[in-house]
């Protein structure tokens, strides 16, 4: 069925603007498949059945109420940062995303509850939440636009795992695969900067230690080493994300 046969479909299917639903799919007729929003006078299908090809975006004109609620949120989403997407769903119901939590070592820390992790289907991406979902960064399954995508705010980084033991490293998938570890906590810089928050969290643990790639800029380290002068530095060049926990523990023990 082709996107604009789709589209006809979709406009007669009445929903208010600002609001979102999950319905029979009007394609494959799957019960309770088809996530459909209208949000800022845009339109957004997308079937969580696998063998649909149920999905789409279209741009209409914003009515008053959209206009209205736009102007209204305008500084708050400026402030908040990037909206994170409303549409979202479990990543067990599209298999890329299993596929790729499991290559980057971050399945078993989604399975036993150590991080909120979603699928945004209208993105394609896998979304990692921080604590409290204020803020979430967003992986991009695709090869188009730009690998990772921040959503909301994220001062404190993004913590994952259970211990006493605080591991900073600059992405989540590496604080994912760090948690595997018993005793070990993976805080996710989110980039190369310690900032007033992630320093107020690394304060909970006795035990910190910050692992970078070997290439990386000593005055990055040296700044980190400043901030914290109880934070023990480890290089690496093999990624995190592709160590078993005995590489892990090694690296840590030095």
């Amino acid at each position: 069925m082709t996107y604009q046969e789709q589209l006809d479909i979709i406009k007669a299917i009445p929903i208010k603007e600002g609001d979102t639903k999950v319905i029979t799919c009007p394609f494959c007729y799957g019960e309770k498949k088809l996530a459909l929003s209208k949000l800022d006078g845009k339109l957004l299908w997308y079937c969580y059945r696998a063998s649909c090809n149920g999905k789409g975006v279209h741009h209409g004109n914003r009515g008053k109420q959209s206009v209205k609620d736009y102007l209204s949120n305008v500084a708050r989403d400026r402030s908040n940062g990037r909206p994170i997407p409303e549409i979202v769903t479990a990543v067990e119901n599209h298999p890329p995303a299993i596929e790729y939590l499991k290559s980057v070592s971050s399945h078993e820390a989604h399975q036993k509850k150590w991080i909120k992790v979603k699928y945004a289907p209208a993105e394609d991406r896998v979304l990692f939440y921080n604590k409290g979902s204020h803020g979430a960064v967003g992986r991009a399954l695709s090869k188009y636009g730009p690998k990772w995508i921040s959503y909301g705010k994220l001062p404190d980084g993004i913590a994952v795992g259970l211990g006493n033991i605080a591991v900073l490293v600059e992405d989540t998938p590496s604080a994912c695969s760090v948690s595997r570890v018993d005793g070990l906590v993976g805080i996710a810089l989110l980039g190369t900067t310690i900032t007033s928050g992630i320093k107020k969290t690394l304060s909970k643990y006795p035990e910190r230690y910050l692992v970078l790639d070997k290439d990386a800029a000593l005055k990055s380290i040296s700044q980190m080493r400043r901030i914290d002068k109880c934070l023990k530095t480890r290089l690496t060049k093999v990624d995190l994300k592709h160590m078993s926990t005995d590489q892990i523990c090694q690296l840590i023990e030095g």
